[in-house]
């Protein structure tokens, strides 16, 4: 037995759906992707990416799933302008309360502007002609018969519209309505949404590059020493030889989108390389502000029913703190899992709901990490177990260790990269010197 094929529908036209309708492509006959805003307008805000205008980044892992997904993707991108940094070499780093020493690790990211990476895997799927994209077009239901997801509800300019479907993903981003169409069609559980409150917020402005850093350093990071710290900032490259600066932080230390403000945060960093650098520049656009309440996991793994062809993805099932730098990564990483498991989904060897589980357990590495970073602060409610707090000691020592360190910062940032697991930062020559430095720091106090 195998499941119909004739017909797949993607809601969300972001990354996470273009990079879903791309895998549905190669096994279904005709994939819809269905976008609320203007999928063609390359230059407008795109009301699916709210936080557009600040910095983001693509590590390693997401772009080695990209350029297998879209070969020459990366060579394109960089014709279009994005710079390649190496993440322990081009990068000015404090962290701490140190700088790190710069060495070169391998590790290399992307920056660009996220309109950019965007326009470019857009232009990719309109290339596709499996792919039909149906653009400003809202989705209202789901449509079930007899437990299986058969087709979506939609709205086009006030009428109503009806669209049949052998297999449905909602990649909607944050603002998704999966929970309760869900609910709607007769599925539920109490503790589907799993939150972790820390009020974030940044601010972000273009800036005219100057000349006289090109050689010094890509990125300029500067990171707080929580939790009496809360307030970070970033210089990032991107195309057209322009710098993009965002700053922000947790429960409430963030600027509101006003230049004075906006310049001020900057003065609050720990270090004042940033707010120096960014008064003698020219900028270039108006300051843009995002907030949000923190990060969002929907555990649709606790569902004892689910039903049959319908799947959630991305942001709409796992949205992240964005100051980790994770998110576009790990929707790669989602789509990836699906491409691996979709000819079992298909010749009916795994239902729907075991490969939404399979989906989430993907996200599950990065959120514990996030979740565990934010409970350094006293405001975010969770418990601090035993294990909790000691990663909380180690994790700091880890990263004053990798400034001085070239083993431990190229570990460090190979795990934030998601190309090496976490359980790598307790190599013994990185656990051996942590304890080393923590009894001399001992020493000295004593």
């Amino acid at each position: 037995m195998t499941r119909a094929r004739a017909h797949a529908v993607v809601i969300g036209g972001n990354m996470a759906g273009c990079l879903s309708a791309e895998i549905l492509s190669r096994s279904f006959e005709r994939v819809t992707l269905i976008e609320k805003g203007d999928f063609y307008d390359e230059s407008c805000d795109r009301k699916s990416v709210p936080q557009e205008h600040h910095v983001h980044l693509l590590l390693l892992r997401g772009k080695q799933i990209l350029e297998a997904l879209f070969p020459g993707f990366i060579a394109e991108l960089e014709r279009e302008g994005a710079v390649e940094a190496d993440l322990g070499h081009d990068v000015k780093w404090y962290q701490y309360g140190r700088w790190k020493h710069r060495y070169k690790t391998g590790v290399t990211a992307h920056y660009c502007s996220r309109r950019l990476l965007d326009n470019l895997i857009r232009r990719r799927i309109q290339r596709n002609a499996r792919i039909h994209v149906r653009s400003q077009t809202v989705v209202g239901d789901l449509l079930q018969v007899n437990g299986w997801i058969c087709g979506v509800h939609l709205d086009v300019d006030g009428k109503g519209e009806a669209l049949s479907t052998d297999f449905v993903i909602d990649a909607s981003g944050r603002g998704s309505h999966a929970l309760q169409w869900l609910q709607r069609a007769g599925y539920s559980h109490p503790e589907a949404k799993e939150q972790v409150v820390t009020k974030l917020g940044y601010a972000s402005r273009i800036y005219r590059r100057l000349p006289k850093y090109v050689d010094l350093w890509k990125i300029l990071l500067v990171l707080p020493l929580p939790p009496q710290q809360r307030s970070m900032g970033v210089i990032s490259l991107i195309e057209g030889d322009r710098w993009l600066v965002t700053t922000g932080g947790w429960f409430g230390d963030y600027p509101k989108p006003d230049p004075d403000q906006f310049l001020a945060h900057l003065a609050k960093l720990p270090v004042p390389d940033i707010h120096r650098i960014v008064s003698e520049a020219e900028p270039l656009s108006e300051v843009f502000g995002f907030g949000m309440s923190g990060s969002l996991r929907h555990r649709f793994d606790l569902f004892s029913r689910w039903p049959e062809g319908f799947l959630v993805l991305g942001d709409a099932l796992c949205s992240l703190n964005p100051l980790y730098s994770q998110g576009m990564s790990l929707c790669a990483m989602e789509v990836d899992c699906l491409a691996s498991n979709l000819d079992s989904w298909l010749a009916e060897r795994i239902g729907t709901h075991h490969l939404q589980c399979r989906i989430l357990s993907i996200v599950t590495p990065a959120w514990e990490m996030a979740k565990q970073e934010d409970l350094r602060f006293p405001e975010t409610v969770g418990e601090r177990s035993s294990s909790v707090r000691w990663n909380h000691w180690y994790g700091k020592h880890v990263g004053r260790l990798s400034a001085l360190h070239r083993f431990t910062l190229r570990t460090q940032v190979e795990v934030s990269n998601l190309v090496a697991p976490g359980k790598r930062l307790y190599h013994p020559e990185i656990f051996g010197q942590v304890l080393l430095a923590s009894l001399l720091d001992s020493t000295r106090r004593s």
